[in-house]
């Protein structure tokens, strides 16, 4: 069994550990006072990193088929599935892993090691795995994994064979230390963060209510080399946005020039636009400054609801601006400027804005419907066999034969139903 002294967390990159295939753990070896000191020294190693989302057991100089999975990272993979608020959950441990099946498409995500720090490249992967492994008791489990976690499985498990990720990446980059400034209040923001800390990129400092005065002094004490707005709710003056050494990005939810303004999703929905996102450089003024970078986000069904396009385009925009921060502190990306004769401009959004107009065309009202659906809601009057005016939230509609249908209804002072639920009783 290995030594278990107190040593340093990580081994450097270049110890011989990291390139030997590691040796498989007997039984009498799992759930030893040895083991489990390694996998605690593992899992001290993990959380000492504030990105970090798995360990394999060499990365702290222990040649044993052995790695440890953040509750972090489950939670996020978890997530991703259910798209709700992450919960906590315990760092997970595989001892002996090996994958019994695979899908037969690949993708290619974004990776970076913590036994090569500040190295990121894109590796070809399979999208989903199956593995097959033992925990700290000894006792046999199976593990289903897609999307990030499949990834992390087969990183850990290339760990365990003296393969590191650099020798399947692509496009490699040495991405430095960043000090950067999140400011976002919405879930759109939330989005966004969550795929920047993916790859790596965490803010020294998040400011997530638009109310609350800017700690001006704060953000110049910190000397920040970069802010990312992400729907806000706030204009920052020109000085905060000028601060940081690389500028202030903004990462918008429209194909800029189009779409300016308070509601651009919202909007997207309601004018049957292409979604998409953009990634500016922020001036004084409100999404006005040049464009970095652009990309049109492919969504089906389109249109969809609010909170569905909204998760989408928020996910899309934090890839996109992780993508390009490494190239735009290089200085290898060059702002152009936004064609401003082309400017569209959305308004904010106020709950009589949610009346269905009977004049106006149906897909219009069915947009209405979809884009709305989160705030204030689509609502209509119907006037009942005993002549009451009943005001409904819509919430799902659909144009049939050329007219618009309420789906599903929600009367006011009572429970959520169907359309003809509710005209049984009232029509």
């Amino acid at each position: 069994m290995p030594d278990t002294k107190e040593k340093k967390l990580l081994v450097d990159r270049k110890a011989p550990v990291l390139r030997a295939v590691a040796k498989a753990l007997t039984a009498e070896e799992i759930g030893s006072a040895q083991t489990l000191a390694v996998i605690a020294r593992m899992k001290k190693a993990l959380h000492a990193e504030e990105d970090g989302v798995a360990i394999a057991a060499p990365q702290i100089g222990e040649s044993l088929r052995l790695f440890v999975v953040s509750g972090r990272a489950l939670a996020l993979a978890r997530r991703a599935k259910k798209s709700d608020t992450p919960e906590k959950l315990d760092d997970l441990v595989f001892i002996n892993p090996e994958i019994v099946k695979t899908s037969q498409k690949k993708k290619r995500l974004e990776e970076g090691c913590l036994s090569l720090r500040y190295l990121y490249g894109k590796v070809l992967r399979y999208e989903k795995v199956t593995i097959q492994a033992l925990d700290e008791k000894g006792l046999k489990a199976v593990y289903g994994a897609s999307g990030l976690l499949a990834h992390i499985f087969q990183h850990e498990i290339d760990h365990l064979n003296g393969i590191l990720f650099t020798d399947k990446a692509e496009d490699i980059q040495d991405v430095p230390p960043l000090s950067m400034v999140f400011f976002g209040s919405s879930r759109f923001s939330s989005y966004v963060l969550e795929e920047l800390e993916k790859m790596n990129i965490s803010p020294v400092l998040k400011i997530e209510s638009a109310r609350d005065p800017l700690p001006v002094a704060a953000l110049q004490e910190l000397d920040a080399d970069l802010f990312v707005v992400a729907s806000f709710g706030k204009i920052l003056p020109k000085a905060v946005v000028e601060m940081p050494r690389f500028g202030t990005l903004n990462v918008h939810p429209s194909l800029l020039p189009a779409l300016r303004g308070a509601s651009p999703i919202q909007s997207t929905i309601l004018t049957n636009s292409n979604p998409g996102v953009t990634i500016i450089k922020m001036d004084e003024k409100m999404d006005h400054g040049p464009v970095i970078a652009q990309e049109v986000v492919p969504i089906e069904p389109w249109p969809d609801h609010y909170a569905t396009v909204e998760e989408k385009l928020g996910h899309a925009g934090g890839r996109l601006l992780a993508q390009i921060i490494p190239a735009w502190i290089r200085g290898e990306i060059k702002a152009k400027a936004q064609g401003h004769a082309l400017a569209t401009f959305t308004k904010m959004i106020k709950k009589e804005d949610g009346l269905i107009d009977p004049a106006a065309p149906a897909v219009e009202n069915w947009r209405k419907v979809l884009a709305y659906s989160t705030w204030p809601g689509a609502y209509m009057f119907f006037k009942s066999k005993t002549g009451k005016e009943i005001r409904l939230v819509v919430k799902e509609a659909e144009v049939r034969e050329g007219k618009f249908t309420p789906v599903r209804v929600i009367p006011a002072g009572k429970r959520e139903m169907t359309w003809k639920e509710f005209l049984l009783g009232n029509a």
